[in-house]
C-alpha cells in the first residue's frame, strides 16, 4: 500500500518511545504452544552467541494508530511473547539488572487487551508471582518454559548479557496503516491479500466476524459474538463427555434438547446451555472468557485430538447456502469466503444477521449430533459418530456402525457439498428425532440418485485410466456391510469360498482419505512377469490405499506387498478391504495371483457391489 508507514522497533525502542499496544476485541488470545516458545528461545540463544550486536528479526506486526495506542491488527502473538520474555527476565535478574525490562513492562500497561481485563491483570500477577482464579494456559505455560530455559542454559553473568542483547536487538518490522482501515474493515482484507504475508495475516472468517456485526449495538455484538465463538471451535463437540458428569446417553439427550429448542426458536436458552457445558458463567460471561475456553482446554496430544470433517470456513459457506437457499454457494472454495459473503447478491442485511447467526448455531448442533467427526491418534485417524438410538439400542444393533461407516465412505469419496448440504437441509426440516436407520436410508438413497450410481458399473469401465476412486471406496463399504449384515458365513457361500479370514480385521476397517490407486501386480516391467497391460490396469488388479503406503510399495514384488498386508491384518489396520480379498484369493502366495485369479476376484467383487446397490433400490418404505 502507498499510504502506509514502515519502520523497525525493539524492546528498547518500544520503551524509549513509550509505544503502547491495544489488542482489538476480534483478535484471538495468545496461541503459541511450548514448541513455538522453545524454538524462539533456541533461535535467540544461537543468534546472540554468534552475533552479539546484530538484530534478530522476529517478524512483522501491522498496526493502526488509535489515539495514544497502536491497535495490533496482526502480530499480537509476537508482542505478547516479548511481554512474557520481559516478565521472565524481571524475575530471573537482580533488581538493578532488570531495570530496563521493568521499564518496558510498565505495570502491564504496555499491552492493553480490549475487553479482556482478565489477561491484563493476569500478566501483572504472573510478574508478581501471585495466584489467580483466572488462567490463560498458553501464557502460563509459555512463561514457565522461558523461566526454565533461562535457568538451565545461562549462568548469572551470561543471563545479564543475554537479557541486554534481547532488549537491544530483538527486532520487529512495523507496518502502520492509516486509520481508514479501522473505519472500513473491508480494507483490511484487501490489505492482507496485497501483502501476501505467507499465512500470517488474519483469516478471512476472523475479518467476517467483525464485519458482519459492525452495525450492531454493543449488547447485540456481545451476544452474537458469544454465539460465533461457541460455534467456530471445530476441534471439540459443543456438548462434551466429561468423565462421570456426562455419559454418552446424557450427551445425546442434551443434544436432542438443544435441537428441540432450536426448532422452537429458543436460541438464547440453547446458548445458555452450551455456555454452562463449557463451564462459563452465563450471567457475567465476556467475550474474553469465551476466547479463553477456545484455547485453554485444547488437548493437542495425538490420542485425544479430534476435528470436524469440514473446516469452519467451509461450514460458513454451507450455512450461507442454506440460509439463502442457494445451493451453488456451497460449491465455492473457502479461499473465496470473504468475497462470497460480501457479494451484493449474497449480502445479509442487518435485520437478517441475527437469523443467520441462529442458523449457524442450529446447523452446528445438527452436525455435531448426526454427522461423523474425525478422531486422530499418533498413527491414524478414525470416524466417530455421537448419534445413537439410545432408547432402543437392540432394535438394530448394527445401525449406528452402518451409518458411521457410510458417512465415512462419503466423507473420503464425495465432495461435501454433494451430500452434506442436502443432509443438513433434511435434518433441519425434520420434526422429530430420527433413528439411525432413517438417516442411513436417506443418505444411501441420496447417493444412489446421483448420476450413474443407481446401477452397478460395467467392470471394463473401472480400469486404471478411469481413476475409479469412488467405486473402489464404495466396494470396500459393500464388503464391510456384507460381513456386518450377513455374517462370516456369507463369504463361504456361492462363488466366494473364503473359509478363513480375520473377521475383526474387516469389522474394524476405517475409511481414510486415501488418494492413490494401487496395482497389486506391479506396473514396473522388471516385476511384471509378462502380464498384458490391459490386465495390469484392470479393476481386478486395483485397490485404493494411502499415498504414503503406495509410494513405499508401488513397484514392489507381490510377495512383499502380501507381507505388508499380513502386518496390517495383525494390527487390524487394513488399507483396503478389496486388497485384502485379493490377498485371500491368492491364498497369500504371489504365485497364486494369476490373471485367472484376478478375473475371478473382479467378478466376485462386482457381485457384492451389485447386491449392495440392489438392496438400496429395494428399500422403499421397508426396513434396512
Amino acid at each position: 500500500m502507498d499510504d502506509n508507514q514502515s519502520y523497525k522497533i525493539s524492546p528498547k525502542k518500544i520503551k524509549e518511545d513509550n509505544l503502547r499496544f491495544r489488542i482489538p476485541l476480534y483478535q484471538r488470545l495468545f496461541a503459541w504452544k511450548t514448541s513455538e516458545v522453545r524454538q524462539l528461545m533456541e533461535d535467540l540463544q544461537n543468534h546472540f552467541e554468534k552475533h552479539s550486536e546484530k538484530s534478530y528479526y522476529l517478524g512483522m506486526i501491522t498496526v493502526v494508530k488509535q489515539g495514544d495506542r497502536l491497535d495490533l491488527i496482526d502480530g499480537q502473538q509476537r508482542i505478547t511473547v516479548i511481554t512474557l520474555l520481559a516478565i521472565a527476565f524481571i524475575k530471573a535478574l537482580e533488581s538493578g539488572e532488570s531495570k530496563d525490562w521493568n521499564s518496558f513492562f510498565n505495570s502491564a500497561n504496555r499491552v492493553y487487551f480490549n475487553g479482556r481485563s482478565q489477561d491484563m491483570e493476569y500478566l501483572l500477577r504472573l510478574k508478581d508471582g501471585k495466584s489467580s482464579s483466572y488462567k490463560n494456559v498458553n501464557m502460563a505455560e509459555g512463561l514457565l518454559f522461558i523461566e526454565k530455559y533461562l535457568k538451565e542454559n545461562f549462568t548469572p553473568q551470561k543471563l545479564v548479557r543475554f537479557a541486554n542483547q534481547v532488549y537491544n536487538w530483538l527486532t520487529i518490522f512495523v507496518t502502520e496503516l492509516p486509520s481508514h482501515y479501522v473505519e472500513a474493515p473491508t480494507s483490511l482484507n484487501e490489505y492482507f491479500e496485497a501483502m501476501n504475508s505467507g499465512g500470517k495475516s488474519l483469516e478471512q472468517h476472523e475479518i467476517l466476524k467483525v464485519e458482519l456485526l459492525k452495525d450492531y449495538s454493543n449488547t447485540d455484538k456481545l451476544n452474537l459474538t458469544k454465539l460465533w465463538n461457541i460455534v467456530s471451535d471445530f476441534e471439540k463437540p459443543l456438548i462434551k463427555l466429561v468423565d462421570s458428569q456426562v455419559d454418552r446417553k446424557e450427551q445425546i439427550r442434551r443434544y436432542i434438547d438443544c435441537i428441540e429448542k432450536c426448532r422452537e426458536e429458543k436460541y438464547a436458552e440453547v446458548i445458555d446451555i452450551l455456555c454452562v457445558d463449557n463451564e462459563s458463567d452465563v450471567d457475567s460471561i465476556s467475550i474474553a472468557e469465551i476466547e479463553v475456553e477456545k484455547h485453554e482446554f485444547r488437548d493437542n496430544t495425538p490420542k485425544d485430538k479430534e476435528d470436524s470433517i469440514i473446516s469452519f470456513p467451509q461450514f460458513l459457506l454451507l450455512v450461507l447456502a442454506l440460509h439463502l437457499n442457494k445451493d451453488e454457494i456451497a460449491h465455492i472454495h473457502p479461499s473465496k469466503l470473504h468475497d462470497t459473503f460480501k457479494a451484493k447478491e449474497n449480502r445479509i442485511t442487518a435485520d437478517k444477521i441475527g437469523d443467520f447467526y441462529h442458523d449457524l448455531l442450529f446447523y452446528r448442533i445438527l452436525m455435531d449430533m448426526y454427522v461423523t467427526r474425525l478422531k486422530y491418534s499418533s498413527s491414524s485417524s478414525s470416524h466417530k459418530l455421537i448419534s445413537r438410538d439410545i432408547d432402543d439400542e437392540d432394535k438394530n444393533e448394527h445401525a449406528h456402525e452402518r451409518l458411521r461407516q457410510f458417512q465415512a465412505m462419503l466423507d473420503v469419496s464425495t465432495e461435501h457439498h454433494i451430500w452434506l448440504l442436502p443432509f443438513l437441509k433434511h435434518l433441519r426440516n425434520l420434526d422429530h428425532n430420527p433413528s439411525q436407520i432413517e438417516l442411513l436410508k436417506f443418505l444411501m438413497i441420496l447417493d444412489l440418485n446421483r448420476d450413474g450410481h443407481d446401477k452397478c458399473p460395467d467392470q471394463d469401465s473401472l480400469d486404471y485410466s478411469s481413476k475409479p476412486r469412488y467405486w473402489l471406496w464404495r466396494m470396500d463399504y459393500a464388503i464391510w456391510e456384507k460381513l456386518i449384515i450377513e455374517g462370516k458365513e456369507s463369504f463361504s457361500k456361492g462363488n466366494l469360498h473364503y473359509d478363513k479370514f480375520d473377521v475383526d480385521a474387516i469389522r474394524y476397517y476405517e475409511f481414510r482419505a486415501n488418494r492413490s490407486i494401487e496395482h497389486l501386480h506391479p506396473q514396473n516391467e522388471d516385476n511384471n512377469d509378462n502380464w498384458p497391460w490391459k490386465d495390469v490396469n484392470s479393476f481386478g488388479n486395483l485397490a485404493m490405499i494411502s499415498q504414503g503406503f503406495n509410494s513405499q510399495q508401488s513397484n514392489l514384488p507381490i510377495h512383499v506387498k502380501f507381507a505388508n498386508i499380513e502386518v496390517q491384518i495383525g494390527n487390524k489396520n487394513l488399507q483396503s478391504l478389496k486388497l485384502y480379498f485379493m490377498y485371500l484369493k491368492a491364498k497369500g502366495s504371489d504365485s497364486e495371483w494369476t490373471i485367472t485369479a484376478k478375473n475371478e476376484h473382479a467378478r466376485e467383487m462386482m457381485d457384492i457391489l451389485k447386491q449392495s446397490i440392489e438392496k438400496i433400490k429395494s428399500y422403499g418404505q421397508a426396513g434396512i
